[in-house]
């Protein structure tokens, strides 16, 4: 018994060749004795569970990085020195920013917890000849359950009998179309949507019943092998948290250079070392723009807010602005283009009077039930007595009208499913069939021979609609099977959403390719493709998963951009594509709603879950998850991320420029031989309070008019570009050049006191920052007064940061903190000047270049 496997393709095999590789019997299933015998050797059937990482470990993992050890240096040093005061305000900083990362990248990755909920408690196991409850846990290979509709299954197993069976694959497939189950043995090369005599674990029963053979139990499953790539997967490094990284790494040698010259050049003046490194630590200080991780926090957080008005609900706060980078959105068909209902498109009757009867054996012959929005039934019956309902004709009247005697179900023989009432047979089927089994038409003509020309000619009617990616199926009615007339034939589909032409539309528009992946057939796709333009031209490409299968990542990045279409496709599939394409340098969305898209949600860089068809192992693995699962919340989501990325980029070009004047103010007075024109204090004072104000107000600006109009951001593109980095030279050159003029002029035109000086600059360095917030902006507002009014919340950023400086040279605390004293209002007036005289410099610059 040691030397048997688990099977993983069984769709093959005879029921005696299983029965044998597993030493089963079909009649009696295992002895007790031999299940607990194989459960000592396969092990439980579940799903491994990942080792969770404690929360201490997250906060730990938020002291790591330059920016923190460059703070905790400075902070050393401080303590060192005798300055207890300034050590603690920066030691604060580092725990204030540590605390904003915890709360950001804290989140339970719930996704083997949710796939372990499906796996059934319970179930119908022979044993000994006797039929019992089992937990599931305890199945075996070999073991023989018994299934009826409602049942989850429980592992992978082969059918041995069915009953009018039917199956819910969409957790493994995408489809929700239920899939007819038989038991007969199927080609070694049938794929895994197309095994109809194979059950797989957590799949459910929606109709009928069957025995089925056990084969593959715990990780060996379908289900169990998602949950191994699940565990292997390796998220991709964020866009925004790589950006940040980098620019951070040049801050930080700047930062470094700049202390090290401005110590080095000190000393050699003459000047004592411990001064001179008190001098340094307030060039790191002023340096470092300390508000920058809370403002980026703060500015996706309201992001986030503003995408749950969107229906997108955000799970990762980073994911946000991933989104707005994305380059590439690979979209599910089934509930995302399409509306996941499914409904008559088109019908072909053979004349008006078989048009009526068409509507009839619609309603009759069919099982399902409809009552509003509520619907029970297969949805292929579901739609046609929609489709007879919204032209005139009552089920229920019908029904009542047409007494049912009996019942020929489905079956994969006669493809057709036939109901006997008192005067007449009503039979729908597959048409190749239908049109094989009926002798009559009733056309225009009435009822007459049905030849082989006129059989040719319907069959040209179903390739043409098959052709367009829908379902076909044909009607026919008579006094007996022998004795039936063709009717005609109904086109059904999953149709698109309305809205999903118009969303592919901008994504072309701002550079971004779509790709549909699905596991639906290929023609199908491609015809739902071509409708809402994700095909648009002539020439294009249309994959299949076992094409997928044969490529290398290499190849997929190859032909990134020319594939519009891949069906067929399995998890494995999902999850090179997304590889391939990250290969290709494209920002990868993901959509998906089931267990089979678990793992490409994870390994794309914005994975995004159906809130409303989704599983929870979806959910739990995507970064955002759509409330009304439409494609057109995707585009809009890009659009919002676009939004959020131009803001943080204005809010990280006014911290630094800000921080940049308090650089060479620092560094300005030391050459100049001034009196220490800012404190430590005073800078922290700047970077944390009075500079964070402005920068979240920014992040509230609303989108530029070209949001959707460009294409998407390099993955490799800085979050400040040359030519932001120009202006963040000139800008904090002028800001500080303003403040430097009116400390020189307190100091030797007026006879200001140093302490008086420092104050003097200090409080025009704040306003002359806070005014700046109105230069970051693209344009001049001297040239464009609207922009002025576009974000009410600067207005009021700056203004409160304003009324916050004032009254602080006023409390006790503050004054003794910062070295402050109350100012006169002349000395206020001379404040204004100061701090005035960059921004009109800054906005007489942009208006003459034409900005």
């Amino acid at each position: 018994m040691e030397e048997l496997v688990q099977l993983k393709d069984f769709h093959d095999l005879t029921e005696e060749e299983l029965l044998s590789k597993l030493n089963s019997s079909g009649e009696y299933g295992l002895s007790q004795q031999e299940a607990e015998r194989r459960l000592q050797i396969y092990g439980p059937n579940e799903l491994a569970e990942e080792e969770k990482v404690p929360w201490w470990k997250f906060f730990i993992r938020q002291f790591k990085g330059p920016m923190v050890y460059v703070l905790a240096a400075a902070a050393l040093i401080s303590l060192v020195m005798g300055e207890k005061l300034d050590a603690g305000a920066i030691l604060i900083v580092i725990l204030i920013n540590a605390t904003i990362g915890f709360f950001t990248e804290y989140r339970a990755e719930k996704a083997l917890q949710a796939l372990k909920s499906m796996v059934v408690r319970q179930v119908k196991v022979l044993r000994d000849g006797e039929v019992r409850l089992v937990a599931s846990e305890e199945l075996v290979p070999g073991d023989i359950v018994l299934l009826e509709a409602g049942d989850v299954v429980p592992a992978d197993g082969r059918l041995l009998e069915a009953y009018l069976m039917a199956v819910d694959e969409s957790p493994l497939t995408g489809e929700s179309v239920p899939v007819d189950k038989f038991v007969k043995t199927l080609p070694k090369d049938t794929l895994l949507p197309d095994r109809t005599n194979c059950l797989y674990a957590g799949t459910a029963v929606v109709r009928g019943s069957g025995k089925a053979l056990i084969c593959a139990t715990g990780l060996n499953t379908e289900l169990g092998r998602i949950s191994k790539m699940l565990q292997t997967v390796e998220k991709q490094e964020v866009p925004l948290e790589a950006r940040l990284a980098k620019f951070t790494h040049f801050l930080i040698k700047l930062v470094l250079a700049i202390v090290v010259a401005t110590v080095a050049l000190g000393v050699l003046e003459g000047n004592k070392l411990l001064p001179m490194l008190q001098t340094g630590i307030a060039l790191a200080v002023a340096a470092i723009p300390e508000g920058l991780p809370f403002v980026a926090t703060m500015t996706l957080a309201l992001g986030v807010h503003r995408m749950a008005k969107l229906n997108a609900l955000v799970r990762n706060l980073a994911s946000v602005e991933t989104l707005g980078s994305t380059s590439v959105i690979c979209t599910d068909k089934t509930g995302t283009i399409t509306v996941n209902k499914m409904t008559v498109r088109e019908h072909v009757p053979a004349s008006d009077e078989a048009r009526e009867l068409m509507f009839k054996v619609a309603v009759l012959c069919n099982n399902a039930t409809i009552n509003g929005e509520n619907s029970i039934g297969d949805p292929m019956e579901i739609a046609l007595l929609k489709w007879a309902s919204d032209n005139g004709y009552n089920p229920t009247q019908i029904r009542e009208q047409y007494h049912r005697l009996k019942e020929d179900p489905f079956d994969s023989t006669t493809m057709r499913m036939a109901t006997y009432h008192e005067e007449w047979v009503a039979v729908k089927g597959a048409p190749e069939r239908l049109l094989d089994d009926c002798k009559f038409i009733y056309d225009e003509g009435g009822l007459r021979p049905l030849s082989l020309d006129i059989r040719n000619r319907w069959q040209e009617n179903v390739e043409r609609l098959a052709s367009m990616g829908m379902r076909t199926l044909a009607f026919a009615f008579g006094k007996s099977l022998d004795e039936l007339a063709f009717l005609g034939v109904v086109g059904i589909m999953d149709p698109p959403r309305e809205e999903v032409r118009e969303a592919v539309a901008s994504c072309r528009e701002a550079g971004i390719h779509v790709i549909m992946i699905t596991g639906d057939h290929v023609t199908t796709a491609v015809a739902i493709a071509k409708e809402v333009g994700i095909i648009n031209q002539d020439k294009f490409e249309a994959l299949e998963g076992r094409q997928i299968a044969e490529m290398s990542e290499e190849e997929i990045a190859k032909r990134a951009r020319e594939v519009a279409v891949v069906a067929r496709v399995f998890p494995e599939h999902k999850f090179k594509i997304v590889k391939g394409l990250q290969k290709a340098g494209e920002v990868v969305a993901m959509t998906g709603d089931g267990v089979n898209d678990a793992v490409a949600l994870k390994q794309a860089d914005v994975g995004i879950a159906m809130g409303i068809q989704g599983t929870e192992v979806s959910k739990e693995a995507a970064d955002i998850i759509l409330e009304d699962d439409r494609f057109a919340t995707i585009v809009n989501a890009i659009a919002e991320g676009r939004r959020i990325f131009d803001n943080i980029r204005k809010a990280v070009m006014y911290l630094l420029c800000c921080n940049l004047s308090e650089v060479l103010i620092v560094f300005g007075g030391i050459l100049l031989r001034l009196p220490a024109i800012l404190l430590p204090l005073q800078i922290l004072w700047i970077n944390l309070v009075t500079d964070v104000i402005p920068a979240l107000a920014l992040s509230l600006d609303p989108a530029e008019a070209d949001t959707m109009k460009r294409p998407p951001k390099r993955k490799d593109e800085d979050i400040l570009t040359k030519a932001h980095q120009v202006k963040v030279g000139i800008f904090g050159t002028v800001m500080f050049l303003g403040v430097l003029g009116i400390t020189v002029y307190v100091l030797k035109c007026l006879g200001f006191s140093p302490l008086k000086a420092t104050e003097i600059s200090f409080h025009s360095l704040v306003l002359a920052q806070l005014f700046f917030v109105f230069n970051v902006r693209e344009a001049s507002f001297l040239r464009r007064p609207s922009d002025l009014l576009n974000n009410p919340f600067i207005f009021f950023g700056v203004l409160a940061s304003i009324l916050l400086q004032v009254s602080i040279t006023y409390i006790p605390i503050f004054q003794k903190v910062l070295r402050i004293v109350p100012l006169s209002l002349n000395e206020w007036g001379i404040v204004l000047i100061g701090a005035l005289i960059p921004t009109t410099i800054l906005q007489l610059y942009k208006l003459i270049r034409g900005e």
